[in-house]
């Protein structure tokens, strides 16, 4: 699928979203459509969801569009253990690659990233018989480096004066940072900075912040290794998001293959048992993944990996390229997703047959950073 073809089934993702009241994906609710629609055509497709941060949407350590509050993901994880096959994604994937079937209406459920809330939510995931993949940033947990995208908001929220300038060799940074509005702006340019650039220009550019900063204490909101066993023991599969969260692509192959073994190495390490799940950090506008990086994956040692991609897995999919389904915090919008955006947004087909895997020269996902 081209470039072109990925941004207009993006934009009709968004309108089909937007032109559906909140009102009438909850009356399609309660009057029963959803259900209906599970029993009279039920989806051959798995539904892997997507979810990050499971908090307020105003803690700050993660942005709001990745935010689920405790209550809201209470709810999903209820009506999902009761209408939908739960599946955990190991068998899954195994099941895909291998053109076995799978029970209707399935879903699997992913979190990016490694907050310690995921702690909470693996408990509840326990407490309805639900398990779920936890892909974990090896080098940001607590013990580790400040994870980037929670420590760069805390940053610019410490900086006293209204403007601040980064360099690095012919990279020049001014940001105004003096009201809320800019600094979210300054937030978000610096994400995409971060992400355009190797890692150690990412590295220096954050020294900078920190020092403009005047290097404050910034609380880690990620979880403790004894918290990730912790998960495990509940049952819930572990899986790798990289080393420090870089755009594997902009960081180039080599750092980007140290980034991708080096997680599996260290949760193995950690875990004491095969680490065989991986995802792609940084989903969004940018390009996040490529074919070459696809390779390095496979040869890692991982079965399977997860994008950003939204949309519905099949036996179709790439098995290291496998499409997610965006959450939302409304139980209602997610399950608009599931029952009706299905007909939609359909598993894309591999474009080649060799084996090999292949993704689109440039992605363009509805949602932000994974």
């Amino acid at each position: 699928m081209s470039s072109n073809q990925v941004r207009r089934r993006s934009g009709l993702l968004r309108s089909m979203r937007a032109a559906i009241a909140p009102s009438a994906k909850t009356a399609m609710r309660k009057g029963g459509l959803y259900s209906a629609l599970r029993k009279v055509q039920p989806t051959g497709y798995v539904a892997i969801l997507r979810y990050h941060a499971i908090c307020a949407h105003d803690v700050g350590y993660a942005d709001p569009s990745i935010c689920i509050s405790p209550a809201a993901f209470e709810e999903h994880v209820s009506y999902l253990a009761r209408n939908y096959a739960v599946l955990p994604l190991t068998i899954v994937a195994d099941a895909l690659r291998e053109g076995k079937p799978l029970p209707p209406n399935a879903v699997v459920i992913t979190f990016d990233d490694g907050y310690a809330d995921n702690l909470a939510a693996a408990r509840v995931l326990h407490k309805h018989g639900c398990s779920a993949t936890f892909y974990i940033t090896t080098g940001c947990m607590t013990d580790g480096e400040p994870f980037w995208p929670a420590e760069t908001p805390a940053l610019i929220d410490a900086i006293t004066r209204p403007f601040v300038e980064l360099r690095e060799g012919s990279l020049h940074v001014e940001l105004a940072i003096g009201t809320p509005e800019q600094r979210q702006a300054a937030v978000r340019r610096l994400a995409k900075v971060f992400k355009s650039h190797p890692i150690p220009v990412r590295e220096s550019l954050r020294q900078q912040l920190r020092a403009a900063a005047k290097n404050p204490s910034v609380a880690s909101p990620m979880l403790t290794w004894d918290q990730i066993r912790e998960m495990r023991d509940l049952h819930m599969i572990i899986g790798a998001h990289t080393v420090t969260h870089p755009n594997l692509p902009s960081a180039g192959l080599a750092a980007a293959a140290a980034e991708i073994e080096g997680s599996r190495v260290r949760l193995e390490k950690e875990m004491g048992e095969p680490i065989t799940m991986f995802s792609y950090p940084n989903g969004g506008a940018e390009r996040y993944f490529t074919p070459e990086l696809q390779k390095i994956v496979m040869r890692a040692g991982y079965t399977a990996a997860v994008t950003s991609r939204n949309g519905f897995a099949s036996a179709a999919s790439d098995p290291f390229g496998l499409e997610r389904v965006q959450v939302a915090e409304r139980l209602d919008d997610l399950l608009f997703a599931l029952e009706v955006e299905r007909f939609a947004f359909r598993p894309r087909p591999r474009t080649t047959d060799t084996g090999e895997p292949s993704v689109p020269a440039k992605t363009d996902d509805t949602a932000g950073r994974g």
